[in-house]
Parts: structure tokens; C-alpha cells; sequence
């Protein structure tokens, strides 16, 4: 093994090296884990071969996705790999136990033991603005001035349900969210 070079892409890490038999490439995941691996005869031809496969994992979640939306199987690599705080798992739990799976702000800010709904919304934002970068996914709702709304990643954003007793707009977890929760075990 001669002069490894490193190069980011992504979430990938690439290591390629020239050897007897030409340049190894290897990817790894976000995990560490080896993604993928190849042999190519310069160093050029391994990073595009190494792109290439990225690109092709890329295209076959995208094309998996129903509605353009990130599969149970893409949240589940999404929250391992940003790993949630601890009042954003809370709130994920609540919501996911909740009837319906909605909850109101308040009601999530509870669940978090957040004060006020300000922190709720704060966290499930940050929460979503995380997993929509991880999943290279921009969520479909937007504030009046055209800012993504980030919590819709989570959340149905067209749903129209309220509560009886206070008339708070109530959140309703997406499916795949729900699946992804029943996947990693966290319900």
C-alpha cells in the first residue's frame, strides 16, 4: 500500500491507493461500514468509479421513494446517523404513541418537558432541518416568506386537524417516520 488519499463525498469517505494490480478504491458509509470497493487502472478512474457508484445508490433510493418522499428504510439510516437528543427522541415517542400519532406543540413541548412550545418547535425544526440535509430532501412546507418549514419532514404538511378541546393545530406523523421508529425499536 502506497500514498493512501482520502476524499469526502458527501456522506462517503473514498480511500483509494495504488497497488501492483492498479488503484483500489474503497467507500465507506457514515457508519464506517464499507459501502463499496473497486479496481480501476489510474487514479482518476478509481474516484470516477467510486462516484459513479455513489450516484447509482443515490438514484435507487430516490426511485424508491413514493412522492419523492425518504423511504421507513432512509429514516432509520437518517436517525441512526444523526442521532436525535434525548427531549427530540422523547418527542418522537410521544408523537408516535399519541392517538393518530398527532399531537399539538404543546403537547410535544410536554413530552420533551419543555416549558413552553417555542422549545418543541424549536427542536423538531432543528430535528427535521437535520434530516432533511442527511436525506437531501427539502420538505414541502414552507413559512409565508418561503423559508422551508422544516418540521414537515416529520410531519403531514396538509393535514388539517385540530384540537377539540383548545382548537391547537395538531401534528400528524408522517408513516414513514412512524415505521422507521417501529424499526429502530424506539416506540
Amino acid at each position: 500500500m502506497q500514498n493512501i488519499k482520502e476524499i469526502k463525498i458527501g456522506r462517503y469517505l473514498i480511500k483509494v491507493g495504488e497497488f501492483p494490480n492498479g488503484f483500489r478504491f474503497n467507500i465507506f458509509a457514515h457508519d464506517k461500514s464499507l459501502f463499496g470497493k473497486g479496481v480501476e487502472a489510474s487514479e482518476a478512474k478509481a474516484i470516477d468509479a467510486a462516484r459513479s457508484l455513489i450516484s447509482q445508490q443515490k438514484q435507487r433510493k430516490l426511485s424508491e421513494r413514493v412522492n419523492g418522499i425518504p423511504t421507513a428504510e432512509e429514516f432509520v439510516e437518517a436517525f441512526t446517523a444523526i442521532k436525535p437528543s434525548d427531549a427530540q427522541w422523547e418527542m418522537l415517542k410521544a408523537h408516535y404513541n399519541a392517538p393518530g400519532r398527532k399531537l399539538t406543540s404543546d403537547q410535544l413541548a410536554d413530552a420533551a418537558g419543555y416549558e413552553h412550545m417555542y422549545g418543541a418547535n424549536t427542536q423538531y425544526g432543528l430535528l427535521g432541518h437535520k434530516l432533511s440535509d442527511y436525506l437531501d430532501y427539502m420538505p414541502p412546507g414552507k413559512y409565508k416568506d418561503g423559508q422551508p418549514l422544516w418540521i414537515t419532514i416529520l410531519v403531514n404538511h396538509q393535514g388539517e386537524s385540530f384540537e377539540e378541546d383548545t382548537g391547537y393545530f395538531q401534528h400528524e406523523m408522517r408513516q414513514e417516520v412512524a415505521v422507521a421508529l417501529e424499526l429502530l425499536g424506539a416506540t
